[in-house]
């Protein structure tokens, strides 16, 4: 799927060890308008989400662009990088 530019220059959310390329991107979450690019481990309670051009994201792993169709408030999942994600609709009533 190509993406469109202007896909391209959202900012996203994505945790630090996706920031530091440690861990792939496991789980995408597209919630109230905005993009989350996490590896779906735990972090420290010190952790702090940096924000990131989307750009960057699809550069680093293509496949990502399967997700870009997700709707706002799901989620995809998947268990490895190149498996099939897992989408599903986020809770409302989760904090």
């Amino acid at each position: 799927m190509e993406t469109p530019m202007s896909d391209r220059e959202f900012a996203a959310y994505v945790c630090d060890h996706v920031f530091e390329g440690s861990r792939p991107v496991l789980l995408v979450a597209h919630e109230d308008g905005a993009w989350q690019f996490l590896c779906g481990d735990s972090h420290g309670s010190d952790a702090i989400p940096r924000v990131v051009g989307m750009n960057h994201i699809l550069d680093a792993d293509p496949s990502l662009r399967d997700v870009l169709n997700l709707p706002n408030n799901w989620e995809a999942e998947r268990s490895s990088v190149g498996l099939a994600w897992t989408r599903t609709r986020l809770d409302p009533t989760a904090q």
